[in-house]
């Protein structure tokens, strides 16, 4: 006997989430059923959209979430510092390895399909991921920098750069339905990419 569903609020709208994001992401937007999400978060439509209104409210709020996992993906507070090129070695593998992900490449797929129809959601990504992924890489290299381990003028400006050589190349290419980097191919290029990027950044000798 199936245990009863729960009526908490908070619980009904997971339940939602989850069910829209596997049909988002199996259907893409514009052909995902709202019959399918109700069938599958066992609900009703009537409390679909007491919850979610219109589709594309329920895809914000999908979007909103897969954006804002993150931080439980990255764990840069755990990461030893023995080294620059250690520390941003392990960040990046942490950050690829979540970007690379089916849910993430969702998002960037909806970007490249629906940008122009849902204007709406084009912040949502860089507000609650990019940015704050940003912010956490310029107080890293603000604080290197205040220890004489790099040069750096513009820390905000140099996470942006960081994140442009190291992240957006194997995103594109899989946005593009290459090959994911995963294993020894994401560490090598991870490596070789930061090691490029600090030669620009470390202390002259």
């Amino acid at each position: 006997m199936k245990p009863p569903v729960s009526r908490n609020p908070a619980v009904v709208a997971a339940r939602i989430l989850d069910a829209a994001e596997a049909e988002f992401i199996r259907s893409g937007y514009a052909a995902a059923n709202t019959n399918a999400i109700t069938e599958a978060f066992e609900g009703s439509k009537a409390t679909l959209f007491k919850y979610y209104p219109t589709k594309a409210l329920l895809l914000e709020a999908v979007v909103k979430r897969i954006s804002q996992d993150w931080r439980a993906a990255v764990a840069w507070r755990n990461i030893a510092d023995p080294t620059p090129q250690a520390w941003l070695e392990a960040f990046a593998i942490q950050v690829l390895g979540w970007i690379l992900s089916e849910r993430v490449l969702f998002v960037g797929r909806l970007g490249v399909a629906e940008g122009r129809n849902l204007p709406e959601l084009q912040p949502v990504f860089k507000d609650l991921a990019v940015q704050p992924l940003n912010a956490v890489l310029a107080q890293k290299f603000e604080s290197w920098k205040a220890q004489g381990r790099v040069q750096c003028d513009d820390p905000d400006r140099l996470a942006s750069h960081f994140m442009d050589l190291v992240v957006s190349g194997p995103v594109s290419r899989a946005l593009y339905g290459m090959p994911r980097l995963h294993g020894a191919d994401l560490h090598d290029h991870v490596e070789a990419a930061v090691r490029l990027f600090l030669t620009g950044v470390l202390p002259r000798r």
